[in-house]
Formats: structure tokens, C-alpha cells, sequence
């Protein structure tokens, strides 16, 4: 196992690339079917471009020409993105029965190494880095293995193993979040500030705020110059544009809601979830704002006295309920908390306010 000789612990590519966009385009340089379709996508729109000013025939060849010059630019990305998360699980699921990771960032970051010198010396990728980092290999698990589990979605004899392994994660889930409610909750916090009380808004509080609120209003005026364009051009390839536009913002929003809240690991998500339990906040703003309070002192522990991670009041904190876990309830919501389903679903009557 390749490891940090000083501390024993698995050396992973986030502790060899500056970043995971390096890691991303290391690995899709590496990978080289994906540059063939891209190169092959670039032929093809230059030919249909040519044929523009053969046939005259505009709308049909600049709309063939700009989908496939769009699939030659993003397709190296998007094929290796997606084998990454949705990967062969077999030995993933092996190596959870085996090591039994629960919610050990250590045993997962072993998990991760093992595998990606598993991929490379059987030949199933071309590099040595398929794993960036645990938090990696637990969205894999969670994704291909936990929300089909969930789901009911695996089949009880050709998935048995699949089956056990999310049996065996949620019970150990399950029993780390019974300790915590046993904990109590730490000297009262009531007095001390929120950050509301100091920034003006949430958007001077927390920059994601300002990213999206400018991307989605920079795609609704691009909406609207497309719409004007059309109607004076009277051709479509603006309106298609325009509806083009429409998806980024929508997928930009998909994309960076979970980022408008602190940003929580698996553990400090249960610690979150424990809080709600033990304070039963209801609908009162309140209790609410003691939750936040409870929380940023945590997560200022947690994070050092990093200032940003932290939220700005109760209702900031109910938001980022009702968006990032009261929808797994429902089998929706990010798969980096699809785990928690059975405890979320154990904080609702604290939440709707169906406690005593």
C-alpha cells in the first residue's frame, strides 16, 4: 500500500495534486477514448459548418454545428466524471465488508488507496489516482451502493453482498448517532452573538450567495438579450440559445445550493441532526437561532475559528434542513447524506413540531 512513510497513512491524490481540477484534467489527459470522441465531435462541426455556406441551409447546420462543437468541448470531462463516480462496485463492496469504515475518514482514506492500486494493477484505469480522497469512495458507496439499498432497488440474491455492506454501514451509522443523543448539549450559548447581528445580509455574510445570485442573473439577462434577438432576426437559434441559458441556471442552482450552507462532513451532519432532536425547535425562530448558535460554536471548534463555515442565524439553519436532508425523507436530496435517511426521518416530529 502506498503510504506516508512518517505517518503510515495512505498517501491519496489530494495529497499529490494542488487541486481536484489538476487531478480532473490529469486524469482525463491520461484517458485517451474520450479525446478521440471530442477530436472526431470537431471534425464533424467544422464538416457541418462547411456545409452552411454550401446549402445555405443556416438554422439545421448551425444548430448540428454548435451541438457538436458543445460535445467535443465538454465530453472529455463528462466521460471521465462519469466513470468515476459509477465505477465496478464489486471490490468496493468487498472491502467495506472487510474493513468494516463506518465513519472513519482513516479507514475510508485506506479503503480509497487500496482501490486505486486495485483499478491500475488489474488494468481497470490507466492511473493510479482513480480515488482523489475518502470523502470520494464514500459518495461512490453512497451513491451505487446505499441509495439503491435505500431505494429498494438490489436484488436480495444476485446483491446479497451489496446488501450486507449497507446493512452493516447504517447499523454502525445508527449506533454512532445514538451516542451522540446521549451527549448533552454544551453550556448555554443563548447570550452569545449570531452573525446576523453584525453582517447586513447573507449575501456580505457568505460569498456563494454572491457567485450564484451573479451567475443566475447573468443567465436570465442573456435569457432575455436572446428572446429580443430572436424576435428581430426572426431566426430560432436565439430562442434555442435562450433555453439553453435557462438550463445552465437551473443546473447552477442544482449544483451550488448544498454550497450556500456549511459545509458538513458526515459526522458534524449527525451532530446537526442530534441538536434538532434534543432542542425540538418546532416552528419558533427561536429555538431555531439556539440551534444555529449551538452549531457555530461546534463548527467553530470543528474548523479552527474559521469564521465563514458557520450560519448566519435560525433560519439559515432551517433552510439548510428543509434543502440538504428533510428531502431524503423522500429519497431525494444530495447523495452525500443519502446515509442519513432513517435518522432525518427521526427528526421530523421535532421539526414539524410533534414532540411533547
Amino acid at each position: 500500500m502506498e503510504s506516508d512513510k512518517e505517518s503510515q497513512r495512505p498517501v491519496l491524490p489530494q495529497d499529490l495534486f494542488r487541486n481536484e481540477l489538476t487531478w480532473m484534467f490529469y486524469e482525463m489527459c491520461k484517458h485517451r477514448f474520450p479525446w478521440v470522441v471530442s477530436c472526431l465531435c470537431l471534425v464533424a462541426g467544422w464538416v457541418v459548418a462547411q456545409m452552411n455556406f454550401t446549402y445555405k441551409n443556416m438554422l439545421v447546420s448551425d444548430m448540428t454545428a454548435g451541438a457538436l462543437f458543445g460535445c467535443a468541448l465538454v465530453w472529455p470531462f463528462v466521460r471521465v466524471r462519469y466513470l468515476k463516480f459509477y465505477p465496478n462496485t464489486t471490490e468496493l463492496v468487498q472491502q467495506v465488508l472487510e474493513s468494516n469504515p463506518e465513519v472513519d475518514i482513516e479507514k475510508w482514506a485506506e479503503i480509497a488507496n487500496r482501490l486505486n492500486i486495485y483499478f491500475y494493477q488489474e488494468h481497470l484505469w490507466s492511473t493510479p489516482h482513480f480515488f482523489f480522497n475518502n470523502q470520494h469512495v464514500q459518495l461512490v458507496f453512497k451513491d451505487n451502493v446505499l441509495r439503491p439499498y435505500l431505494e429498494g432497488k438490489l436484488d436480495d440474491i444476485t446483491d446479497m453482498d451489496k446488501i450486507q455492506s449497507a446493512n452493516c454501514y447504517l447499523q454502525s451509522l445508527n449506533e454512532k448517532f445514538e451516542l451522540l443523543l446521549k451527549v448533552n448539549l454544551p453550556e448555554p450559548v443563548l447570550n452569545s452573538e449570531l452573525p446576523r447581528d453584525t453582517h447586513r445580509n447573507k449575501f456580505y455574510f457568505y460569498a456563494p450567495y454572491l457567485y450564484v445570485g451573479f451567475m443566475v442573473c447573468y443567465y436570465q439577462v442573456l435569457t432575455l438579450f436572446m428572446i429580443v434577438m430572436a424576435f428581430k432576426s426572426k431566426f430560432f437559434l436565439p430562442l434555442i440559445n435562450a433555453i439553453l441559458f435557462q438550463y445552465l441556471t437551473l443546473r447552477i442552482y442544482q449544483d451550488s445550493y448544498c454550497t450556500l450552507y456549511p459545509q458538513m462532513d458526515i459526522i458534524r451532519a449527525m451532530n446537526f441532526l442530534a441538536i434538532i432532536i434534543k432542542v425540538s425547535p418546532g416552528k419558533e425562530p427561536v429555538k431555531w437561532d439556539q440551534i444555529a448558535r449551538y452549531m457555530n460554536q461546534y463548527l467553530a471548534e470543528e474548523n479552527n475559528g474559521h469564521s465563514t463555515n458557520i450560519f448566519l442565524d435560525g433560519k439559515h439553519c432551517l433552510n439548510c434542513y428543509k434543502t440538504c436532508f428533510e428531502p431524503l425523507s423522500t429519497n431525494n436530496g444530495p447523495s452525500k447524506y443519502c446515509d442519513l435517511k432513517e435518522i432525518v426521518e427521526g427528526t421530523q416530529p421535532s421539526v414539524n413540531g410533534e414532540t411533547n
